[in-house]
């Protein structure tokens, strides 16, 4: 058995349900998804981008059905990794569990690259004539990277208090400056949710299906954080408050985020969307035209305290996912080791931190040297150099094309989770009941699944630079983590049987109910 004392356990009743969804939103990190995802999602999806977003908001809607049912039945710091352990067995757990940490460090990886080196240049530039070097986004991996995870190792609480307050009023802000926006545009059409147009914008993404499918991607991404209350079922008050989390933080964010690309679109203007990403800051730009430049510069303090908060929700979230495995005996048992004072997972924490902050680096470069552009001549050129911007976008999209990988496979692990754990329970229901379980414990997670599908194919089909690199990289870690973990499962019996399981909140509080 597990060891599951008190030196392997994180506090319990640390956390709240508006704290949960906090950090569902803060993990989503919306106005960060502004300024950066969304710039992405339009180079290829124009004006469609509204359509990306509202379809990734629905799929996403979907797996709210998923995470509801298996979050009913499992709580601990492992999220995912326990979930998919409880329903589905050990070899998927392990293989989740890796690809979670993977597209959580990804999406990290990818903050400093594009709101440091990218929109805090253009910031400066635009509001105060100032230029920077073209390697200003380095140093500030301190300050998006490793300052958040400063932050995470001194405890939950002040982590919570910090993105109780930055989650709402981040969202009443998009909400209200997007609403301002729509009122006054001149463009407002429903025609930017018509996937069927004709225009010839779409021409050089091969037909407007595929360039929504593209633009799926970062839109989908915009989620990446989504479930990101889930590692936190130790420290909840109860588990249910994990599972009201899941359900309201993605309709908050999704609602926003959808808002926000409609009046981004028809702010720019819909017949000019073909010019809106290589304009860098587009969304800053809009913000300012619309509300002055108090406007422009409000967005990009709260884009960049955002991308702060992500920071600290994503790397807190993955380090708990490996202080899980550390526990099981999956990984080291390094990772399992708390901070005496702060009970927290330091290592697992300044390990995720230190391979975010070298994947930022090693993936940048690796994109410049497929583009042809040493990474350490662009160091001698002003951040606004478009060769510059060229290579900082392009391993920003490389980034979040491995942390869609990611996502989309544990999430089609999830939704077999589900249904390989009611097939496994048969349950019997009759009349009305009988429907809703076919239609929440199959249909829903196998239409969700579809999509996912959808997706990845489009990202692979046709070849597009760095996207189907991106793929191509993925695919060779997915292949290391089912090697991982049928290893264990051969190797290591007995842990493969507890990966996932040591720890069950949920069953925890049923015991605790019939004993007290």
């Amino acid at each position: 058995m597990a060891d599951t004392n008190s030196n392997f356990r994180l506090k319990r009743a640390q956390v709240g349900v508006w704290g949960a969804i906090a950090e569902e939103i803060s993990a989503m990190a919306p106005a960060c998804d502004t300024v950066a995802f969304m710039t992405s999602a339009a180079a290829f999806a124009f004006f469609l981008t509204p359509l990306a977003f509202l379809i990734a908001t629905l799929t996403m809607f979907l797996e709210v059905n998923t995470l509801y049912h298996l979050s009913r039945r499992h709580a601990s710091a492992g999220g995912y990794y326990g979930y998919i352990g409880s329903a589905f067995g050990p070899t998927p757990a392990i293989t989740s569990g890796l690809l979670y940490v993977m597209y959580q460090i990804s999406s990290t990886a990818a903050i400093p690259v594009y709101v440091g080196g990218i929109v805090l240049p253009g910031v400066l530039e635009l509001f105060l004539g100032i230029s920077l070097p073209g390697w200003i986004w380095i140093p500030l991996i301190l300050v998006f990277i490793l300052a958040p995870i400063t932050l995470a190792i001194f405890g939950i609480r002040p982590q919570m208090k910090y993105i109780r307050i930055a989650a709402f009023f981040e969202v009443i802000f998009l909400a209200v400056l997007s609403l301002i926006i729509i009122l006054e545009a001149k463009d407002n059409t429903l025609a930017v949710f018509n996937p069927f147009t004709k225009s010839p914008v779409f021409n050089s993404v091969g037909g407007p299906l595929s360039g929504l499918g593209l633009g799926m991607i970062f839109g989908l991404t915009s989620f990446i954080g989504y479930g990101g209350s889930a590692p936190l079922g130790e420290e909840a008050v109860n588990s249910r408050a994990i599972t009201k989390s899941l359900a309201f933080g993605l309709i908050i964010v999704g609602i926003v985020l959808t808002e926000v690309a409609y009046a981004l679109t028809v702010g720019w203007g819909v017949s000019l969307m073909s010019t809106f990403a290589s304009a860098n800051i587009p969304g800053i730009l809009v913000a300012t035209a619309y509300t002055g430049a108090a406007g422009g510069i409000m967005l990009s303090l709260v884009a960049f305290n955002s991308a702060f908060s992500d920071s600290v929700a994503m790397q807190s979230n993955a380090g708990r996912v490996y202080f899980a495995m550390g526990r099981d005996g999956v990984l080291p048992a390094y990772f399992a080791q708390l901070h005496e004072k702060y009970v927290t997972p330091h290592k697992a924490l300044l390990f995720i931190g230190s391979l975010s902050s070298a994947l930022a680096i090693g993936g940048t470069a690796a994109v410049a040297f497929m583009m042809h552009k040493p990474l350490l001549s662009l160091f001698m050129l002003s951040s606004s150099d478009s060769s510059v911007s060229s290579v900082l976008g392009n391993a920003f999209n490389l980034l979040t094309t491995l942390a869609l990988f990611g996502l989309i496979i544990t999430h089609i692990l999830l939704n077999t989770s589900v249904m390989t754990l009611f097939y496994r329970l048969k349950e019997k229901h009759h009349g009305i009941y009988n429907f809703l379980h076919i239609s929440e414990h199959y249909v829903l997670p196998i239409a969700a699944t579809v999509i996912f599908a959808w997706v990845l194919y489009e990202s692979i089909f046709p070849p597009v630079f760095p996207i189907t690199e991106a793929v191509l990289a993925a695919i060779g870690y997915l292949i290391f983590a089912l090697y991982y973990a049928r290893r264990i499962v051969k190797k290591k019996p007995s842990v493969a049987a507890r990966a996932g399981k040591s720890v069950n909140l949920v069953e925890e509080e049923k015991l605790e109910q019939v004993t007290g």
